[in-house]
């Protein structure tokens, strides 16, 4: 990082002059002002604007405190930041963050080669890393604050007529374990797909009485934010489980369950998603009432049947 912070000139003055920066500033003109400037800020500053320029995602998705919490700078710090650098407010200053987190592409291919090479040496150390990533994106997931969204996600789930299901891509493996895991006890779950190009035919009659359980990540899949906005129109309530509040999933959603999803490999994790579909599961089990273990109890005789296992 240190080869960023290269001395660059700087007049005070100038940045009290300079006209209050808006909403409307750039991702890459905000980093290019705390890089350039770095060398002028007194040392709390300095740390401040290091973690900004290291942890973008973290900007974007967080409040003043909490970035605070985690650069081990006091929010007045990451106030003062915020005015030195001729932002209104942090907000301000938040702003291109959040945009980059809108439309940043998946970088796949450079991350892909980062791996391979760590690699070369050895692939101990990658493996160590994405175990303790994989293991923070859990405990982040699953934290107190989550686990009350989740709780009211769930009783959203347990009141709706019909239940909607959907993530696409990526997203898809923990959209079909919750729909799968659901349907054994519950028979008002339907899980939206592509196939046979009738997507737009199975949200046809949703409505206020209903729910969209959507999961989605960077880079959000258009179908998937079409179908979002076409069941908030509806009515339906929408339960988010994304990487963000700013996450275009999340616009219209009642509640929003932000789910930590970063790896040292080149694809994003999918492990913390996974965890909150088994946090909603046994939530809703729980709710579910004597009617539930009958249609479990139905489900596995008739899997039986079949011969459905080994």
């Amino acid at each position: 990082m240190n080869h960023l912070f290269h001395a660059a000139p700087f007049v005070a003055l100038a940045w009290h002059q300079r006209t209050q920066r808006t909403v409307n500033s750039r991702y890459p003109d905000t980093i290019r002002l705390l890089v350039d400037n770095y060398s002028e800020l007194t040392p709390e500053l300095q740390k401040a604007a290091r973690f900004m320029v290291e942890h973008p995602e973290e900007i974007g998705l967080n409040s003043m405190r909490r970035v605070a919490k985690d650069a081990g700078v006091k929010p007045a710090t990451i106030s003062r930041l915020t005015k030195t650098l001729g932002f209104k407010e942090y907000e301000s200053l938040r702003e291109p963050f959040r945009q980059r987190l809108r439309t940043r592409s998946p970088e796949f291919a450079a991350k892909l080669q980062n791996v391979q090479e760590r690699g070369r040496s050895g692939t101990r150390s990658v493996l160590t890393d994405l175990r303790a990533q994989e293991v923070a994106n859990v405990e982040r997931s699953l934290s107190d604050e989550n686990l009350r969204i989740l709780e009211e996600a769930a009783q959203t789930i347990h009141e709706s007529r019909r239940v909607y299901v959907l993530g696409l891509r990526g997203a898809h493996a923990p959209a079909f374990l919750f729909h799968y895991a659901y349907q054994l006890f519950k028979d008002n779950s339907q899980l939206l797909d592509t196939s046979a190009g009738i997507f737009a035919d199975q949200l046809r009659g949703i409505g206020p009485e209903d729910c969209l359980l959507v999961i989605s990540f960077p880079p959000y899949t258009r179908l998937t934010i079409d179908a979002v906005e076409y069941a908030a129109e509806a009515g339906a309530k929408i339960i988010a489980v994304t990487d963000s509040v700013v996450s275009p999933a999340a616009n219209a959603a009642e509640q929003t369950i932000v789910t930590k999803n970063q790896s040292p490999s080149f694809y994003h994790s999918f492990t913390g998603a996974l965890a909150v579909t088994q946090a909603l599961i046994a939530t809703l089990v729980s709710r579910a009432g004597g009617d539930a273990v009958k249609i479990v109890e139905e489900a596995e005789k008739q899997l039986s049947r079949i011969s459905a296992y080994w």
